[in-house]
């Protein structure tokens, strides 16, 4: 049984609250508060906690809002998020891990449910290689059923001396129907920002020169 919108929104303000004062104090542990910017008319937020326990567990809301071109607010979704880690192993020169993360719609019940590798190790003195590998299944709540199959995977080379990368990924959506690719050249410049000039494929089947700058704040 899911929660109707009066429930949900009594959470989420209560979460909220709970997260901000607990943000406040320094000594807090585990708590886990994330905003993003998804685009230009679209934000959302993830709060929620660790649990002490022996496998990594974190779970919480996910709150955001999205509007028209015009400025309207056009949707408030609300949904459950909770992350478990099933591998977790730092060799000299090497990282192994694996999670399972799962995202619900409070109201309709829709979810994905994703498996997450990442392979990490040093290859030279001077470059590393990262390898990682997503597999998303998704449930339509609505239908009560599977609605499809996603796959990505990335490998990425970087200098550590100088933050430079060089990024191949290839992605399948909707059970194999739809392919895209992209290759990728990285610069990070200082300990946030980072510059990226990209040719990208899309399901059009042509590629597509792109320049971007991501500039991320963690706390």
């Amino acid at each position: 049984m899911f929660l109707n919108t009066q429930h949900v929104a009594a959470i989420a303000v209560a979460t909220f609250v709970f997260a901000s004062v607990n943000i406040a104090n320094a000594q807090e542990r585990g708590l886990i508060w994330s905003p993003a910017k998804n685009s230009d008319r679209s934000y959302s937020a993830r709060i929620g906690a660790k649990l002490p326990i022996e496998t990594p567990v974190r779970a919480g809301l996910e709150m955001g809002m999205n509007a028209s071109q015009s400025g309207a607010l056009v949707d408030t979704p609300v949904k459950f998020w909770g992350n478990v880690t099933l591998l977790s192993r730092d060799v000299p020169g090497a990282k192994v891990a694996r999670d399972v993360g799962v995202l619900m719609n409070a109201l309709t019940g829709s979810s994905a449910w994703t498996v997450t590798t990442t392979q990490k190790q040093i290859a030279t003195a001077e470059l590393d290689v990262e390898a990682n590998r997503n597999v998303t299944v998704r449930y339509d709540g609505t239908a009560q059923q599977w609605s499809g199959l996603d796959v990505s995977q990335s490998l990425r080379l970087t200098r550590s001396a100088t933050g430079t990368a060089f990024v191949l990924t290839g992605a399948s959506k909707d059970t194999f129907d739809e392919f895209t690719s992209s290759v990728a050249l990285e610069q990070r410049l200082g300990d946030h920002l980072t510059v990226t000039g990209s040719f990208n494929r899309g399901y059009e089947d042509r590629f597509r020169p792109a320049v971007s700058a991501r500039y991320n704040i963690r706390w």
